[in-house]
């Protein structure tokens, strides 16, 4: 599993403060990866309440209104 704390919805917020990630890498700079055969320790050890759990959340994309239309020129308008 890739993380990007950037790209988390939970980014610099109250819940980051308390996220695995946070709280083992102080939050990394850049992208982690969380291998496969170390989640389920992860998870053993959040569910014991040794680490926090994972609060990762990707961001939303985000979306024009529904009253907002492209323009042949491809920019929003609103109509």
């Amino acid at each position: 599993m890739k993380i990007d704390c950037a790209e988390c919805e939970m980014y610099r917020s109250e819940h980051c403060a308390d996220c695995l990630v946070t709280a083992v890498l102080h939050p990394p700079t850049g992208t982690v990866e969380i291998d496969e055969e170390l989640d389920s320790s992860l998870r053993t050890l959040s569910g014991a309440g040794l680490i926090p759990v994972l609060k990762f959340r990707p961001r939303a994309e985000s979306k024009p209104p529904a009253d907002e239309k492209k323009s042949d020129d491809g920019e929003a308008r609103a109509g």
